[in-house]
């Protein structure tokens, strides 16, 4: 995370706390977040010529994607400290949940996971991408804490991933 949005959400958490972190956990519950539905969306796009509108490609903006949610499966191989996933973490996920939207750095790697490679196809990163949700959305076991909202059960995860896949698909155009 960038130090700008840390100094934000710092500065944000407080806020969030005082003025009803309650009321908005409880929007943010009530807040449906369909994988099902986006994976469809997703598969629709198999075969179609999109480009980016960040640095990255579509390939690398697909694969950052599969790479988070087999996080929330196989674990993060670094996080962000025990008090920041207690407080700005958890309250920056609050917020997304309850407004429906995320914003972060497009072109941010996930702390300690592989770059993205550049040479992947961009339909082979797009079945990445469907293979992680399918598999998430199959999955029984223990979810892995998230390396900045911390512990998260399966219906938190699914929205965190909706609004992270959400937020890079703003940037994903037809070429």
């Amino acid at each position: 995370m960038k130090r700008r949005t840390l100094l934000k959400t710092a500065v944000a958490v407080p806020v969030v706390l005082a003025g009803g972190g309650a009321g908005i956990s409880a929007v943010a519950a009530g807040k449906e977040y369909n994988l099902s539905s986006l994976f469809e969306e997703l598969q629709a796009l198999v075969g179609q010529h999109l480009r980016s509108g960040t640095s990255w490609s579509v390939s690398e903006v697909f694969q950052h994607c599969a790479q988070s949610i087999r996080g929330s499966m196989d674990g993060y191989p670094q996080h962000y400290s025990p008090v920041f996933k207690h407080t700005a973490g958890s309250a920056a996920l609050a917020v997304f949940r309850a407004s429906g939207a995320m914003r972060h750095n497009l072109t941010e790697g996930l702390p300690g996971m592989p770059v993205a490679d550049a040479s992947v196809e961009q339909n082979a990163a797009l079945h990445m991408l469907l293979a992680a949700l399918q598999d998430f959305n199959a999955y029984q076991g223990a979810l892995a804490p998230h390396f900045a909202y911390g512990e998260l059960d399966k219906s938190a995860y699914a929205a965190a991933h909706w609004l992270h896949i959400r937020n890079h698909l703003q940037q994903i155009f037809p070429a």
